[in-house]
């Protein structure tokens, strides 16, 4: 199973809760409202490199939480920033049931959400592919409004009179590839291998390439747009939440993701998702993060002066080429350390490491923490775990920065729009 398929697959924080069924999300479970006291002044915004943050995988609601607890003991500080993915086009009882489970959980373990919104149906192989036009069209306002309300009502259970809840909001991530319904390549006819292309295009001109049987990107951007005023017609504000654009860092499909792109009046951030898949792959290479992230970097810094985050990003430890290698843990270590140097040297503001090793086509070693491979035995809560040294190291210093573990809000308003 590749990443893609596992991400469909689990939908939300490695639970398959988005279904519909409300004995898995406990959709009617109540969810205690946070208590009514004064906000403390905010601390003084911090400097710093990058916030941190992390995938926990799971494979239930409650793995990623205590995966969650672990990699915060191991660091000795709470990530900032905790992704959780849930698939937009569900039932109302498993969208409270996500809202009141899995979103509710990260904030209260300590980290800001941020929330992958996927515009899938209920029945994911199901969706259409031309669901971004639908969207658009209006025909799935219903969703889009009852997800604005109910995030309005968790991040602002007092309205104006107290500090809430604040998340981060990433719709309809990595639509410059071909495995998403909400591209405009028709996925369903596409083997979803994501072979890197070496200018980051998937085609020669990087133009063209859309699919008759799929929505084209004005349908992408009309989406989004519709999505966005509807949650501007709640109270939500910039402190509550911030707006996510995320691409691949390797464009598959052949259509430039510039096409895809909103406006700046519709985003807060942009993301990169991009992974070294080293040997690992029959059409793999070990590639840098120089190699990995700057050619679609240098084209986003082409397009916005918004704060970038890598959304989803690691390394294999698999060396060698197309699937005859070994594995090399020192290796990975030594990509963890240029990956950060790299954030640091072009001003990336947030890193989400992706914390899970799969077997299989599009996959690999990605973790660094309680995985299979790594270089030492850390020991945390009484039991030994495979985790990269390099990596504990490096984000646990004072130039990359972790939730605010004294401060409600988590994170000062600065920091949480990456302006620091």
């Amino acid at each position: 199973m590749n990443r893609r398929t596992f991400l469909r697959s689990v939908g939300v924080i490695g639970a398959v809760g988005t279904s519909g069924c409300a004995a898995q999300l406990n959709p009617v479970a109540e969810t205690p409202t946070p208590e009514l006291t004064p906000t403390p002044e905010p601390p003084a915004t911090r400097a710093g490199t990058a916030l941190t943050g992390m995938y926990p995988g799971g494979p239930n609601r409650e793995d990623a939480i205590a995966n969650l607890g672990l990699y915060t003991e191991w660091l000795d500080q709470p990530p900032a920033v905790a992704v959780v993915f849930v698939d937009g086009l569900i039932p109302d009882g498993a969208k409270q049931g996500f809202v009141e489970g899995p979103l509710t959980d990260i904030w209260n373990a300590g980290h800001v959400p941020m929330i992958t919104w996927q515009p899938f149906a209920q029945a994911k192989q199901q969706t259409s592919e031309t669901v971004e036009r639908a969207i658009a069209a209006g025909e799935h306002d219903d969703h889009l409004s009852s997800w604005a309300t109910l995030l309005e009502a968790w991040a602002r259970p007092y309205g104006d009179r107290t500090r809430g809840r604040r998340f981060y909001f990433r719709p309809a991530h990595e639509m410059n590839g071909s495995w998403f319904p909400w591209s405009a390549v028709d996925s369903s006819r596409i083997d979803t291998t994501v072979t890197p292309a070496l200018n980051g295009s998937g085609s020669a001109n990087g133009s063209g390439g859309e699919s008759p049987a799929a929505g084209t990107p004005e349908d992408y951007v009309e989406m989004w747009r519709r999505l966005y005023d509807a949650f501007g017609r709640t109270d939500l504000d910039a402190t509550n939440v911030q707006w996510v654009w995320a691409v691949n860092a390797d464009e598959v499909g052949g259509i430039r993701m510039e096409r895809y792109y909103p406006g700046d009046e519709y985003a807060d951030w942009v993301g990169l998702d991009g992974f070294n898949f080293g040997g690992s792959q029959s059409y793999s290479r070990w590639r840098t993060p120089e190699e990995l992230f700057d050619p679609m970097l240098g084209r986003l810094r082409e397009l916005t002066d918004k704060p970038v985050t890598l959304t989803e990003f690691a390394t294999s430890s698999f060396t060698g080429s197309k699937g005859d290698g070994e594995y090399r843990p020192a290796r990975k270590a030594e990509w963890i350390e240029a990956a950060y140097e790299y954030v640091a040297a072009n001003d990336i503001k947030m890193t989400c490491w992706f914390n899970v090793d799969k077997s299989g086509t599009d996959e690999a070693d990605w973790a660094v923490f309680g995985g299979e491979r790594g270089t030492e035995q850390a020991s945390v809560s009484g039991t030994e775990y495979a985790a990269y040294a390099a990596y504990n190291r490096t984000v646990s210093g004072d130039d990359f920065l972790g939730a605010l573990p004294d401060y409600p809000p988590l994170l000062t308003d600065a920091e949480f729009a990456g302006t620091f």
